[in-house]
């Protein structure tokens, strides 16, 4: 009887590691406007590391394909344009290139607000 039951519960709780593992989502980062905004505010004030600034563009946006796009020009910006000095890691050119696109993100961002 101990054998049988030591098996059934053992069975039961095996049974219930499984279904909790098939249930559980992987974490997924997902960067919206606003906190994209932020990043682009920070590296244009000189406040962004280079993990920071990696961390802003090295995630796709597929949720937000205008902010794809951007985040896709911001990379071309880095190619051209970055140091990796600080505080800016960006040329003089690179920073009004990257507030050109912080206009843009903004302007988005209120069309957004409008349709809300």
């Amino acid at each position: 009887m101990t054998i049988l039951l030591t098996i059934v519960l053992s069975f039961l709780v095996f049974a219930l590691i499984i279904w909790a593992l098939m249930h559980m989502r992987t974490p997924r980062f997902r960067m919206e406007r606003r906190d994209f905004l932020k990043g682009l505010e920070d590296a244009i004030a000189g406040q962004a590391d280079d993990n920071e600034w990696r961390v802003l563009v090295g995630y796709p946006m597929r949720h937000d394909p205008e902010l794809e796009e951007l985040r896709l020009e911001c990379l071309e910006i880095e190619e051209d344009e970055y140091t990796g000095m600080l505080p800016y890691l960006f040329t003089e050119v690179g920073l009004e290139r990257l507030r050109d696109v912080r206009r843009r993100l903004l302007d988005l961002i209120n069309q957004q607000n409008n349709t809300l």
